[in-house]
């Protein structure tokens, strides 16, 4: 029978809680999250100085989440077999590199197949660096560890991205493509020069005869990752919308808007901080709890948007949910997951969220959030429903895997 604890090699494996180790991983992962979302912060210099339309800046993000889509599976597999410490610093490096000539770029072309180079970097980097970190960390300490590593996601949310934006303003959008390319590269090299090697078991062995097909593993992996897509496409089609439903819906005054961002990120913040202390006590219920907590704070927002501390508290609770749902998710997955499902569970769930992003904004438009945003969260409420069934029917499988 394939065991079901989280693969690691001897080397690798430190007594210790590997803090350090943790931090700069989350490092790493703070800088990538905010180049992602970079042009939108930077649009009205990044169009200006390009001598294009806002609209194809904003392509410049939507071609990155379509170039991850495509490539991260396929680079995952590609690079299954090497020292996921040298992906993870090779990755990193390789993405410092394309934003670095990002800054440089002469026109709109060049810049848009810099940004293509990044995001190919950033897929490969996703989809190892959540198993790298695994091999790590004791099953003790699985929770704990992998919420640190996808903080780095919310602070880019919450401070790397206002702060490259503010960056941009004072010092021009190219300068911010560079420091960004540094500071990659230096956490690159921290990984690759000081942290332990992991090279993944061979398991070459048993992958004919439908192998991989007949692994345990996925059919909670893939009621999990439906779950995921869904609360993607949900969380977008809503919170793209979230400056008119704030203005229209809510009626605050555009002041506002800012405050209320900032106490959803910093509930964010919360939730990542609860998703560690739980992920290693009560993982399964917490995670089907979070699913519940996008329901309840979704309807919130739509029967109750004049009312403000309903609106003040629906956000809040849309924040922890989704400031949880990453290490609670990704937990799951890697403990759930066998050795030959492990790098295809961590690589897919990036490229479900990133369908997710994709879908979720053209959703939302369709639905009228712009005019209409309640409509938009009733649909993501309802969206939301869908994903706790699909969630829950995965962590009970996951449940009976483990107790296998």
């Amino acid at each position: 029978m394939t065991t079901s604890k989280v693969h690691t090699h001897a080397k690798s494996l430190s007594p210790r809680f590997p803090l350090r180790a943790l931090l700069i991983l989350s490092l790493g992962v703070l800088v990538t999250v905010t180049a992602e979302s970079l042009p939108a912060g930077m649009m009205p210099e990044m169009a200006s100085d390009l001598g294009v339309s806002p609209l194809q800046v904003g392509l410049l993000i939507s071609v990155w989440a379509a170039t991850v889509i495509l490539t991260s599976v396929p680079l995952a597999n590609a690079t299954a077999r090497f020292d996921r410490r040298l992906v993870v610093g090779s990755a990193l490096t390789v993405f410092a590199a394309a934003n670095i000539v990002t800054a440089f770029a002469p026109d709109y072309a060049f810049a848009l197949s810099a940004r293509i180079a990044a995001a190919a970097a950033h897929g490969t980097f996703w989809a190892v660096v959540i198993v790298y970190a695994s091999s790590l960390l004791t099953p003790a300490h699985l929770g704990r560890g992998l919420a640190i590593v996808t903080a780095g996601g919310t602070a880019a949310t919450v401070a790397g991205l206002p702060l490259a934006t503010m960056l941009a303003q004072a010092w021009g959008w190219r300068v911010v493509f560079v420091i960004l390319g540094l500071l990659a590269v230096g956490i690159g090299a921290m990984v690759v020069i000081g942290m332990p090697s992991h090279r993944p078991a061979d398991i070459r062995d048993g992958k004919g005869a439908g192998g991989f097909w007949r692994d345990p593993s996925l059919p909670s992996l893939t009621n999990l990752g439906v779950a995921a897509v869904l609360i993607a496409i949900a969380q977008f089609a809503s919170f793209t919308y979230i400056r008119p439903y704030l203005d229209l819906s809510a009626s605050f005054d555009p002041e506002w808007s800012s405050g209320l961002l900032f106490i959803y990120g910093v509930a964010g913040l919360i939730g990542v901080v609860a998703a560690g202390y739980l992920a290693d006590r009560l993982p399964r219920a917490s995670l089907i709890g979070v699913h519940l907590a996008f329901v309840a704070s979704f309807l919130l927002l739509t029967l109750l948007p004049s009312v403000t501390a309903a609106v003040v508290s629906g956000l809040i609770g849309w924040g922890v949910a989704i400031g949880a749902l990453f290490p609670l998710l990704q937990t799951t997955l890697m403990r759930v997951a066998t050795e030959r499902t492990r790098t295809l569970a961590s690589a897919g769930i990036v490229v479900l969220f990133n369908i997710g992003i994709a879908v979720g904004p053209w959703l939302g438009g369709v639905l009228g959030g712009a005019t209409t945003p309640t409509v938009n969260t009733m649909v993501s409420a309802g969206i939301m429903l869908i994903a706790t069934v699909f969630g829950t029917i995965g962590v009970v499988l996951a449940a009976r895997r483990l107790r296998a």
